[in-house]
């Protein structure tokens, strides 16, 4: 709106001024006045250029009153042009410093980018690095388990060793002594020749039931009454008069040790059978083994142990013969049963006659088919012996 407002003013003023000039120019030439002794006419065309002139300055200082642009514009142009040629001249040099930055800023992306390449290595070389490093501290945890299994191993390896060491001369003094009793034996075979054998090897020299788990002391008490008890049965066979001033039986101390051993442990009856080692001949010591079993009950009083349907009438069997039978099946049944025999004679027990021959009697006279029953007479243990009672009873007929 100003624009069109100044355009306006200037027609205005410049139509104003034309028309002031013309009048003049008219009064001038109809008066036919002179200016500075000019002719009238070009008195009139003077004041012609000078309304032109005016018009012009009128026009140019409007401009200059009414916009600073055009104040600046008219007088300030040189001035505006050496601030435009400064100005693109620090343009030129901003924009060069632009691309220079620009350039830079390129170049340290560049490089920043690279850093983060080598930020992302790094941080990847560290993860290796923490899971290396747990690797290795797990397995320097396993390998301390394992130095620490080895240091057990080893221990353990120098433990055997040395019980292996100590079994070598435990042995190495058994394999004398074992050497020492073969030159005896040999010796034995010699004086066998010539002398009686007093016990046959196996043979129990001796036998009693120890209790257990009554003290160290007690232990010790029972097991030095079974070795006098051995040494006094054994001098009895040889006929030595005086058994306390002789010792002619021999244990090995490992087997006396395990006595005591298993009499500290075991809570049970303990049967303990003194058995020859070897053949024993008059002149020479007994040397003995022992044997522990653990004495329980086998058989209560009144128990039957077998019952068997005879005919006493057979004429193919005699009577003793079957009754002898029935007693061998009977010291079988025992043993079965557990009751220990004798190693000798394998037997559990002995009959006395008179009982064999009133049971024999009994059958003859009930005559025919009879069952013979054996009972036993009294708790009989694993040590025995066997103590039968034995009852016949007829066979009823029809049966």
């Amino acid at each position: 709106m100003f624009g069109v407002r100044l355009m306006i003013l200037l027609a205005l003023m410049g139509g104003a001024i034309a028309y002031i000039g013309d009048k003049l120019g008219s009064k001038i030439g109809k008066k036919r006045l002179t200016i500075f002794g000019l002719r009238p006419h070009d008195t009139s065309v003077l004041l012609t250029i000078l309304s032109g002139v005016l018009i012009s300055l009128f026009s140019v200082g409007i401009l200059a009153i009414s916009s600073q642009s055009a104040r600046t514009a008219l007088f300030g142009m040189e001035k505006l042009q050496k601030d435009m040629k400064q100005i693109n001249l620090e343009k030129k040099s901003a924009e060069a410093e632009y691309y220079r930055a620009k350039e830079l800023l390129e170049k340290r992306n560049a490089s920043i980018k690279e850093l983060d390449g080598k930020i992302k290595e790094a941080e990847e070389n560290e993860q290796k690095a923490e899971a290396s490093r747990e690797a290795a501290e797990h397995d320097l945890a396993a390998a301390k388990e394992q130095y620490n299994q080895m240091q057990g191993a080893l221990a353990s390896a120098k433990n055997e060793v040395a019980s292996l060491t100590e079994a070598r001369d435990k042995l190495s003094g058994e394999i004398k002594e074992l050497q020492e009793q073969t030159d005896h034996l040999k010796t034995g075979l010699v004086v066998m020749k010539q002398g009686d054998v007093l016990y046959r090897a196996g043979e129990v020299v001796f036998a009693g039931v120890l209790q257990g788990g009554r003290g160290e002391e007690e232990s010790q008490a029972q097991a030095r009454w079974l070795m006098e008890g051995t040494n006094t049965a054994a001098a009895e066979r040889l006929g030595i008069e005086d058994p306390s001033k002789a010792e002619v039986t021999w244990v090995q101390k490992e087997e006396y040790e395990k006595l005591i051993e298993v009499l500290n442990n075991e809570k049970a009856n303990i049967l303990v059978r003194v058995r020859a080692r070897a053949n024993t001949v008059a002149g020479e010591p007994v040397l003995c083994a022992l044997e522990m079993i653990r004495n329980d009950v086998v058989y209560t009083d009144g128990q039957l142990i077998l019952r068997k349907i005879i005919n006493v009438e057979d004429k193919n069997r005699p009577l003793n013969q079957a009754f002898s039978e029935f007693l061998q099946e009977v010291n079988q049944t025992t043993v079965k049963a557990g009751v220990l025999p004798d190693p000798v004679s394998g037997k559990v027990g002995n009959m006395s006659a008179v009982t064999m021959v009133e049971t024999v009697k009994k059958m003859k006279k009930s005559g025919g088919q009879v069952i013979l029953s054996a009972y036993a007479d009294g708790d009989i243990t694993t040590a025995g012996p066997v103590h039968l009672r034995m009852e016949v009873e007829k066979v009823a007929t029809g049966r």
